[in-house]
């Protein structure tokens, strides 16, 4: 990575490299000690969880929990004196987002209830695109051509995304259905 003073809306995409997975078992082991028994499964989700998959370098993990209700202060404490930032829900109900990382971010989190609806859309989308290559294909080529368009604007290349990514989803819950 260059030597740039970091800024948050940049969109950098890189080439899928097989450390991304060892940093989030590193990273999971650290999350699944520190939290026992209120994390009931830690995955890997997001485009750096599907190998061949271009995306920016921040592993992004889901912690599926009992519920959001039951999920502490302490609970916030504890990811927080591991280096995580609490920002609320970030925008999306059901969650609660931390990222860890200064400047840049290596990890988002996002903790949820476990089987419910943002951790089965996290879920189910990384196990389509693991399965589905054209389709991993032709998200790897959306995002490559919002990330030269947009580079400076993350929320607009976020927000163009949308549509493919709510097509693949219709087609993972056929697919997991079927």
């Amino acid at each position: 990575m260059d030597e740039r003073r970091y800024d948050a809306d940049w969109v950098e995409l890189h080439d899928y490299t097989p450390t991304w997975r060892s940093r989030f078992e590193r990273e999971q082991k650290v999350l699944a000690e520190a939290l026992g028994d209120v994390a009931l499964d830690i995955q890997h989700v997001g485009s750096t969880s599907v190998p061949g998959l271009c995306a920016k370098p921040i592993i992004d993990i889901i912690v599926g929990v009992r519920s959001l209700k039951q999920f502490s202060v302490c609970d916030i404490r504890t990811l927080e004196q591991l280096g995580y930032v609490f920002r609320g829900d970030a925008g999306i109900a059901g969650r609660l987002f931390f990222r860890k990382g200064v400047p840049r971010a290596q990890f988002h989190l996002s903790v949820v209830a476990k089987d419910g609806e943002q951790w089965t859309k996290h879920v189910l989308f990384r196990d389509y695109l693991r399965h589905h290559e054209s389709d991993a294909k032709a998200y790897a080529s959306l995002k490559m051509t919002l990330a030269s368009q947009y580079s400076h604007d993350r929320t607009t290349y976020t927000s163009r995304k949308g549509p493919l990514i709510a097509a693949i989803l219709r087609k993972a819950y056929r697919w997991r259905n079927a």
